[in-house]
């Protein structure tokens, strides 16, 4: 049991030494029904872990605080009988979409993606014009946590550079 505990002290206290080496990782759900009957940003409730800070609770936007490649997730469920359909902004450019739809159930969907960002940068989820469709309805409870928004970087990048999207 003793070597468990060291193993498990000496593995956390690598994990500190790594955060104060600019590492950055972020992990946030949503723990409730949230319908978004406009284009609006999804802001995650739910923080699991934001090393580097760059994941702000109260806008939904990640602010690159190192420059380097980074991978982005996003995952949801909706409600049953409810449409999702979300897309993932990089600086106000689209990147990707995540659609789904089911009748008589839940539907899910995701996606994911690597950019290379500068210091600075904004990415973030946003739902879909209903216009073109239907409201995005994200399924969620403060104990059933579906819909998820995360980020890590991979490399950091020493030189700054221009953002490059398309």
């Amino acid at each position: 049991m003793k070597s468990v505990i060291c193993t498990f002290l000496l593995a956390a206290a690598l994990l500190e030494v790594k955060a104060e080496t600019n590492a950055v990782a972020f992990s946030a759900g949503l723990s409730k029904n949230l319908v978004l009957a406009h284009t609006e940003i999804v802001v995650y409730d739910r923080i699991f872990t934001n090393v580097g800070t760059g994941y702000d609770s109260n806008t939904g936007k990640f602010r690159c605080p190192t420059s380097g490649v980074y991978v982005f997730q996003f995952h949801s469920v909706a409600n049953q009988d409810k449409t999702i359909w979300t897309e993932l902004w990089h600086n106000g450019y689209y990147i990707c979409s995540m659609y789904g739809h089911t009748s008589s159930d839940y539907a899910s969907g995701g996606n994911s993606v690597v950019l290379r960002l500068t210091k600075g940068d904004e990415v973030y989820v946003k739902a879909v014009d209903p216009t073109n469709g239907a409201a995005t309805n994200m399924y969620g409870a403060s104990d059933e946590v579906y819909s998820t928004f995360s980020g890590y970087m991979v490399a950091p990048v020493y030189e700054e550079f221009p953002s490059v999207v398309g």
